[in-house]
């Protein structure tokens, strides 16, 4: 449990740091099942000022378990499943520790993106920019299915994106070590290319299906929502097909360069601060 000291701050940091180009993401892959709001919109409604807090709450308290979950579990798994540290397993062990990691992570943090995407796209001010009053009204409405719509998008986004990061993350990093790059260099430099194959990989495509699929149920009232279960599997590969149908494949990279560049650097900074604070707290962290 002494690994969540430093996993916590870092988590937190970069959560801040990266916020309004989650923002511009957000707006950018809502809007490719047709209707959105784009950032012009956005910009008219909230100005600058709506970049650094509209909807900052559920996502910065998204981002941050998203984050710790993620550190913290995955070296759990890893000695689960092949009972050694991410730095001993094989390339294809530390994929599905990865992976598997994900699963406590998604059921925490779902009702924290519904509510940060519906709060983004609220350009009626209908919730006053205010998580609690945007979550009960979705639970009042919808039930646990609103707090969990677009779970299946979430937990394919995770799980292939984690996967992939933990996965080729030391590799990268070794590599820059190799060609004789500063170790701080190596850091931000592995996470950050660990991050954009995780992103360019699999979580962009799930993203977007899962921003629609969110939008869709935001924007119309008698639009059943199904959350955790094989309906709700089946939504989102009709909701695929739609995008594909309107805008081809790539459509399933709308927003493609707001969420490379978020994830690319959001983990260059992880990769860079949790050793750094686990250093300066004197405890061991092993990310692989």
């Amino acid at each position: 449990m002494d690994t969540l000291l430093p996993i916590v701050p870092s988590s937190l940091i970069v959560a801040v740091v990266f916020y309004p180009i989650d923002v511009l993401r957000a707006l950018k892959m809502s809007s490719a099942g047709g209707q959105g709001v784009t950032p012009q919109q956005f910009y008219a409604k909230y100005g600058i000022r709506g970049f650094f807090g509209q909807g900052m709450a559920p996502e910065v308290t998204r981002a941050t378990v998203m984050r710790v979950s993620k550190f913290f579990f995955n070296p759990v798994m890893s000695n689960v499943l092949w009972g050694k540290a991410p730095k001993d397993c094989t390339i294809p062990q530390k994929i599905a520790s990865g992976a598997l990691a994900t699963f406590p992570e998604i059921l925490a943090i779902s009702p924290f993106e519904v509510a940060k995407l519906g709060l983004q796209v609220d350009t009626t001010n209908k919730y006053n920019n205010n998580m609690m009053v945007f979550m009960k009204h979705m639970y009042k409405k919808r039930g646990m299915s609103g707090l969990y719509c677009g779970w299946f998008g979430m937990q394919c986004r995770q799980s292939i994106f984690t996967g992939i990061f933990f996965g080729t993350v030391g590799t990268f990093r070794q590599k820059f070590r190799d060609y004789g790059y500063h170790p701080t260099v190596a850091k931000l430099g592995g996470g950050f290319l660990a991050g954009c194959l995780g992103a360019i990989g699999g979580n962009i495509p799930s993203d977007v299906v899962r921003s629609v699929v969110q939008k869709k149920a935001f924007s119309d009232p008698s639009r059943k929502t199904y959350g955790i279960s094989p309906a709700g599997v089946m939504e989102h590969i009709a909701v695929a097909k739609e995008i594909i149908a309107t805008n081809g494949l790539k459509g399933l990279y709308t927003g493609w360069a707001f969420k490379t560049g978020y994830l690319g650097a959001g983990m260059s900074l992880s990769t860079l601060l949790i050793p750094m604070f686990a250093e300066m707290m004197g405890i061991k962290y092993d990310m692989g």
